[in-house]
């Protein structure tokens, strides 16, 4: 406290040191978690389709704009993380997808994560975390692309996709 770190070894002997910067004030963590409780079928082949949200859980500081934008009111370093129910919805060969994180409008590099289906309704629930620096109205999307349009993102019972974002 007051730039004075105190230690205490295991002995109960301590000893301090001075100089160190304190910050003053508060600090405010933003979150916001968000999720779709709709299927999202890839409409077409090889093309990106942004996730959308239609459910604000919680948020503070942060929002959905657009449907598909998550927005940040504040600079700051966030953790991003997504998880997402993906299903191979037809019969027939192996389906790999592609996930990735675009901030505002740009794919953001080596983002991208793909995971394969094996069969009809092959399910794979993949989560993933980002540590991104955002400015004051930036926004995130999550996009997702397949070689055939047999594969969704798909609700099931409570289980949406979900986004969650928290400031650090």
């Amino acid at each position: 406290s007051n730039g004075v770190a105190t230690f205490v070894n295991n002995t109960g002997g301590t000893f301090s040191l001075s100089g160190f910067s304190t910050a003053t004030g508060t600090t405010t963590n933003y979150y916001g978690t968000f999720v779709d409780t709709t299927n999202k079928p890839i409409l077409s082949a090889n093309t990106p389709q942004a996730w959308t949200y239609n459910t604000t859980e919680i948020s503070n500081g942060i929002f959905i704009q657009d449907g598909s934008k998550i927005k940040v009111s504040n600079s700051g370093i966030y953790e991003i993380g997504y998880s997402a129910q993906i299903v191979k919805t037809s019969p027939g060969n192996k389906q790999d997808v592609t996930i990735w994180a675009r901030i505002n409008g740009n794919n953001v590099d080596r983002s991208s994560s793909t995971l394969s289906l094996d069969n009809q309704n092959s399910y794979q629930l993949p989560f993933v975390s980002y540590i991104f620096e955002l400015n004051a109205n930036d926004y995130v999307e999550f996009y997702f692309s397949a070689p055939a349009a047999d594969v969704a993102i798909q609700t099931l019972r409570s289980e949406e996709h979900t986004s969650e974002l928290q400031s650090q």
